[in-house]
């Protein structure tokens, strides 16, 4: 622990609640893109500080988040002692983010518009500010069939992310904070049809918590000083350790974020980078490429999709030694949990392949805290990942036309330190990690971009010829770059309207 990184009462009560390594309790959960309508800039800042400032709040805060998960954590130790099914206790909660077009929007109608610090933003964090849009070249995104809802990125101000126990208690409380800001009028949905909302839930039992190509989500959070419970003791299995300890400031901006250029606006001090991007997946594609395990060094379909994801189902780490095959223990969700403080070997590829796609994004390596690692990003390239599936589950024969995938988002105090050197700089390059033997490992399988389709191969086993991905796996159908300010900058830097 760094007692010196603590985050304190008053900083808790002041970060928006799904800026956390657990983020908001979800069963249902939306994200709704809105543009301020002309003129109204004023008027939007004068609702916004009206409705963040009343109590309580429609704008959730990490400690009333730490509550309810609290309360969550505490009913499923009673239902436990119990023998029966834990309740779903009734809740929701709310983060709203800007983009730099919204800000600049906002900064219309404030009595002092310099004061947002725009041009330093400018200099600071051009991914924000261009927009995930013009830095599709950089991504290597491919944009010819985007979700009309990010078809005119300029066009998208705000977000407002809403999350629940239940789809009724998501949409009312959507609801509320539409009415709040004036929906209709202050207010309006971005174009593209169903009402600027794209949504998403968890998957139902057996595959709770997985994404749609059946693995488990969300494990192996960066964990905050002062925020999260200490990680759990390095599993013995494994042959290093990898940190999982984080300061707040990779994730949260605070004077000590990682920025080169100048410094950033105080009134962005405790507020995070949200990338959104929603991702479809082909499931059918995806059991159809593990169908060729055996030219890979693989002993069934399901051992070559842990190797393409570098976990099994449960989430467990295919690097690991009781996981290396298929005969592997089985495992439940909390011991998944306790065996992901581990760290690969730097030249053995055998058990988890260099482009397992939990390697790529996260290659804990030791040196990642050496000053004179050649890739600083192994020690500001963090994210906490908050993302939700969309669509229905796959089913063999289905009806032609379904689509379904995932609602990727991830926090970070710096878009270029974060998300975008992970995709770029690892999951996109097919020499990173390097191999120690000179062949180029290949890319991400799973949510590696390339312009040219021919070049998506990544290698699966030693000895083996690169596989080719075709089709692609996951397709990019659009996104954008917000910033979630604290609630300190929501009742006074982004609200001071003018009069």
């Amino acid at each position: 622990m760094h007692p010196d990184q603590k985050l304190e009462t008053e900083q808790l009560n002041d970060i928006q609640g799904d800026i956390w390594s657990k983020g908001f309790p979800k069963n249902n959960e939306t994200y709704y893109r809105f543009q301020i309508a002309p003129g109204s800039a004023s008027t939007f800042a004068h609702r916004l500080r009206k409705m963040v400032t009343e109590q309580p709040s429609l704008i959730s805060n990490l400690t009333t988040v730490i509550g309810d998960q609290g309360k969550i954590t505490k009913e499923k130790q009673r239902a436990k002692a119990a023998g029966v099914e834990p309740e779903t206790l009734p809740m929701a909660n709310a983060l709203i983010a800007f983009t730099f077009k919204g800000l600049q929007v906002i900064g219309t109608g404030l009595s002092k518009p310099g004061d947002l610090g725009l041009k330093k933003i400018l200099k600071t964090d051009p991914a924000f500010s261009q927009g995930m849009g013009l830095d599709s070249g950089v991504l290597s995104d491919r944009t010819t069939d985007l979700d009309p809802l990010f078809a005119h990125p300029d066009g998208i101000h705000g977000l407002l992310k809403v999350a629940g126990s239940s789809e009724d208690m998501v949409g009312k409380r959507l609801k509320t904070i539409q009415d709040a800001l004036g929906w209709g009028t202050v207010i309006k949905d971005v174009p593209g049809g169903t009402a600027g909302r794209v949504d998403g839930a968890t998957r139902d039992k057996p595959n709770r918590g997985k994404e749609h190509f059946g693995f488990q989500d969300g494990i192996s959070q960066p964990l905050m000083y002062g925020i999260d419970d200490t990680p759990p003791k390095p599993d013995p299995g494994a042959s290093a350790t990898s940190t999982m300890d984080t300061e707040p400031s990779i994730l949260i901006v605070t004077k000590d974020t990682h920025r080169a250029d100048s410094d950033r606006p105080v009134w962005m001090h405790r507020g995070s980078f949200l990338v959104l991007r929603k991702l479809e997946q082909d499931v059918e594609a995806f059991h159809e490429l593990t169908k060729k395990y055996n030219a890979y060094n693989c002993q069934s379909p399901d051992h070559m999709g842990a190797k393409l994801m570098g976990r099994w189902p449960s989430g467990a780490p295919i690097a690991l030694p009781a996981y290396h095959t298929t005969d592997a223990p089985a495992t439940d969700h909390e011991e998944v949990k306790e065996m992901n403080n581990f760290g690969y070997e730097k030249t053995d590829g055998r058990a988890c392949p260099f482009t397992a796609h939990i390697r790529k994004t996260n290659p804990r390596r030791l040196d990642e805290w050496n000053s004179n690692s050649p890739d600083q990003g192994l020690k500001f390239s963090k994210i906490i990942r908050g993302g939700i599936p969309y669509g229905p589950d796959y089913a063999v024969g289905e009806a032609p036309g379904l689509k379904r995938g995932l609602l990727f988002a991830c926090y970070q105090g710096c878009i270029e330190d974060g998300f975008q050197h992970m995709q770029r700089d690892w999951c996109n390059t097919s020499s990173f990690p390097e191999t120690g033997s000179g062949i180029d490992p290949g890319i991400d399988p799973i949510v590696g971009q390339v312009v040219d389709p021919t070049a998506m191969k990544t290698l699966i086993a030693e000895g083996t010829q690169p596989l080719l991905i075709k089709p692609q796996l996951v397709t990019f159908r659009g996104g954008e770059y917000f910033f979630v300010p604290s609630i300190k900058a929501l009742k006074g830097a982004l609200t001071e309207a003018a009069p």
